[in-house]
């Protein structure tokens, strides 16, 4: 149900540079075939390359640093940043924090995954473990530092290039009146704002990936 949003990396095969992960390092293949190895700590995972191809944000484990989440404990910790020619020197722009469930400033950000840029390369989109059965989707604006909680969900997708580039595809428990949760795919502003209702089928979200319109 959940994989839809694995999608995502296509744009990254579409780019023609395609990211791996190797041994917990990070390494960016180029159309002729030039590999390059863009980290070294053998701690990364889950890369993302930006719409301009120049930057790579990804996951960085921190062992000597474990948070306790509604899901457990985790050491997926930090967010980093690399450029992609291979010579830049990795930087973190975001470590996490213990804390509480109440969605609030003290709300726990640890556990994360799925990074992705915004079109412009200004803010960083991603999840994190926060609930026994729910993670969070939250938003690093890279200028100030600052973290804002999205929704409440088990994926997201930033929407990249088209008429509603630099929205967010979200799929979210719906409440409604019976006791069993629905979950629907919905189109949030860059600030987690709903801008109407998608479907719920992973073909819904094809569709309007496509033509970009309800």
């Amino acid at each position: 149900m959940f994989g839809i949003f694995i999608l995502f990396l296509s744009a990254v095969s579409a780019f023609g540079e395609p990211l791996s992960v190797k041994d917990g390092n990070i390494y960016l293949t180029s159309q002729d075939g030039t590999t390059i190895r863009l980290t070294n700590s053998g701690l990364d995972s889950d890369p993302c390359l930006s719409l301009d191809q120049r930057m790579v944000v990804f996951v960085r484990r921190k062992l000597t640093f474990k948070i306790t989440t509604g899901a457990g404990v985790t050491d997926k910790n930090e967010l980093w940043i690399t450029g992609t020619s291979g010579k830049e020197v990795p930087h973190r722009v975001l470590l996490g924090h213990s804390g509480g469930f109440n969605i609030d400033d003290k709300l726990v950000l640890a556990g994360f995954s799925k990074p992705q840029f915004s079109p412009d390369g200004k803010r960083v989109y991603f999840e994190a473990e926060t609930w026994g059965s729910d993670n969070s989707a939250r938003v690093l604006d890279l200028a100030t530092g600052k973290v804002h909680f999205l929704y409440a969900g088990n994926d997201l997708q930033v929407v990249q290039v088209g008429r509603y580039a630099g929205y967010v595809i979200a799929l979210k428990d719906i409440p409604r009146t019976s006791p069993a949760r629905v979950w629907r795919y919905w189109l949030l502003d860059g600030d987690g704002n709903e801008a109407g209702e998608i479907g719920d089928q992973e073909s819904d979200v094809r569709a309007f990936l496509d033509g970009q319109r309800f």
